[in-house]
């Protein structure tokens, strides 16, 4: 994982420069595995987060503002009873690992001063935060590990709390000198070491991820993948000793790696040279600012997967289900496109009923109907009469004549339903907080999928146009602001589409949706104003970004005036039909985009 030792070591120091003597003013856990301490220092406020998420575990500031429960969890209880109000005294990296101690002072129930411990451990699945007393005794824990999980190290209330264990046969990448450094390579390659040197420093080394590891052999090779055994074991030396020393000395040079299109890739705490000319090495002052830029987009896709899993697995059912529905529809419509033939097998027999008797199986027929008059095999029904043989198939052409136009019809209901689902995913991808998925569920309750899990405001005595407007007055679509002064709304689901289409714009504001594709409405509220070509550009990306087509290189986006844009009657929520359209070919720029949002 990209949180390795040396990241720590890296925030520790941030932490050491600005935390020591702050004040904890809050104490926050807005997610399940996620604590947010406001710290009061030097003025102003700062947001110290301690995440114990698998996939995103960190210590680090945090700016984004996270939505917190209606009902605080015990464990953020438990932090708020000892630690309201307590000082940070001191913050330590637990050895060379991806683990720290705050030591705080705080009152307690008699007034007296007590010193406590908060400890968070970065250890990808097995990632926690424990609150500890002042002897060490473990007071709660975000994620309790008993012997049912492992039976190497319990995590519980009551026990007194153990340093994570050191890797066995692995030295502390900040304890090595030269001298052991070089004897051991050159023993080990005497001995037929032939593996990767990148593999053979992470075996050997504590504190080293991959990335790193890589990045020494990098530079000391100019390729990633070099065997130990062809590696200058001086050069190997000169570049650990370059990047850890610094860390020893507290010198760190954090930066975040993207490819060209902005895709983030990795980041460290030191210089990354090994991706080449393919990538964009960014640099960073601030070690946090860089953990904000790369985990932003990865910690709003695990928040909405596991507060929105059950719509998630909502529209996943129904999207496998209408799958295989419209797959079975096809089937029979190809089935039905031989109605022609069992229309002329019966004008066949009724063109040669008098050579027919009942009980034949078959029969060799003359083809009236063809000017070459080829003779054709017509099977027949012993049971039947020629002339019920002939009315059999009359039948079967009628049937099949009748399905294909039913089928035709369900064929395209399915597949407007399949692309109502997909924007209801896309919707998904851009819900925030609570409300937002709130109104998916609604939204889908409403289509028909289901009832909705918005209990709180269910719960409440409202008639049903008191619950709808108590709806609307929750719509926060989201809001920019052009170059040029003039207002941009972006929807950021289908009902939201429908509020700013429908009921706040007017008709003379400008209308954007990516084109054939899932995506948010977009308003550009101008009145009767023509915008700067500018200002069009902006709106135009907007709708670029959010919808489905974001990552094509020029996505064309339709645009019109909102009087040209029109709601049948009972469609889809989302569901619009417009004419006398244009249509534009923009970049969906996330950063300009970004710099445009209205707070």
């Amino acid at each position: 994982m990209p949180f390795d030792a040396g990241v720590m070591a890296a925030v520790v120091k941030q932490l050491k420069d600005t935390v020591i003597g702050a004040r904890v003013d809050k104490i926050y856990q807005p997610e399940r595995d996620e604590i947010i301490l406001s710290v009061r220092t030097a003025g102003e406020s700062k947001k110290l987060l301690l995440s114990a998420c698998a996939g995103n575990s960190r210590v680090s500031f945090c700016k984004a503002d996270r939505e917190n429960p209606m009902q605080p969890p015990m464990f953020c209880m438990l932090l708020r009873k000892h630690l309201s109000g307590a000082h940070i005294l001191d913050v330590q990296q637990i050895g060379f690992d991806r683990a720290v101690e705050i030591k705080l002072t705080s009152a307690d129930e008699m007034g007296y001063s007590s010193v406590k411990y908060l400890v968070c451990e970065i250890m990808g699945t097995y990632s926690n935060v424990i609150f500890l007393d002042e002897k060490r005794r473990i007071l709660g824990v975000l994620h309790p590990i008993s012997l049912s999980t492992t039976n190497k190290r319990q995590v519980l209330v009551g026990f007194e709390y153990e340093n994570p264990p050191k890797q066995e046969g692995k030295t502390d990448a900040l304890d090595v000198d030269k001298e052991t450094f070089l004897a051991k390579i050159q023993n080990d390659v005497s001995n037929g070491f032939t593996g990767a040197a990148d593999k053979y420093l992470i075996s050997n080394y504590a504190g080293l991820s991959p990335l790193t590891a890589r990045e020494i052999v990098y530079r000391a090779t100019k390729v990633t993948n070099t065997p130990l055994c062809d590696c200058d074991a001086d050069k190997m030396w000169f570049y650990f000793d370059s990047i850890y020393g610094g860390v020893k000395n507290g010198e760190f040079n954090p930066c975040l790696v993207t490819d060209t299109k902005g895709k983030v890739i990795d980041f460290s705490f030191c210089e990354i040279r090994q991706y080449g000319t393919g990538s964009v090495v960014t640099g960073f002052d601030d070690i946090s600012e860089l953990l904000d830029a790369f985990y932003f987009e990865r910690d709003k896709q695990e928040r909405v997967k596991h507060r929105g899993q059950d719509i998630l697995r909502l529209l996943t059912n129904a999207s496998t289900r209408i799958t295989k529905k419209t797959a079975l529809q096809r089937e029979s419509l190809a089935e039905s496109a031989q109605k022609e033939e069992f229309k002329r097998f019966g004008d066949i027999i009724t063109a040669n009923i008098y050579l027919l008797k009942k009980g034949q199986t078959s029969a060799e027929l003359v083809d009236y109907y063809d000017e070459n008059t080829p003779t054709v095999t017509v099977k027949l029904d012993e049971r039947m009469t020629p002339a019920q043989n002939a009315q059999y198939y009359y039948k079967k052409y009628n049937k099949a004549k009748s399905a294909e136009v039913m089928l035709t019809k369900q064929i395209a209901e399915s597949e407007a339903e399949l692309q109502y689902i997909d924007t209801v995913f896309d919707s998904l991808t851009k819900a925030d907080t609570e409300a937002d998925l709130a109104q998916i569920r609604t939204e889908l309750s409403a289509s028909g999928y289901g009832k909705t899990l918005d209990n709180l405001r269910r719960s409440m005595t409202r008639t049903k146009k008191e619950y709808k407007n108590a709806l609307k007055k929750d719509y926060k679509p989201m809001r920019f602001m052009t170059s040029g002064g003039y207002e941009v709304l972006c929807g950021k689901n289908n009902l939201q589409n429908d509020y700013i289409t429908c009921e706040v714009a007017s008709k003379d504001d400008y209308w954007f949706h990516i084109k054939n594709a899932p995506g948010s409405h977009v308003i550009l509220r101008c009145g009767k104003d023509e915008p700067p070509s500018e200002d069009f550009t902006e709106a135009a990306m907007i709708a670029a970004l959010y919808s489905s087509q974001k990552e094509l290189p020029q996505a064309p986006v339709d645009y019109t005036r909102v009087r040209n844009v029109k709601k049948p009657s009972g469609s889809k929520p989302g569901f619009v039909i417009y004419e006398t359209n244009y249509t534009c070919y923009v970049t969906a720029d996330a950063e300009r985009v970004e710099k445009m949002r209205a707070q």
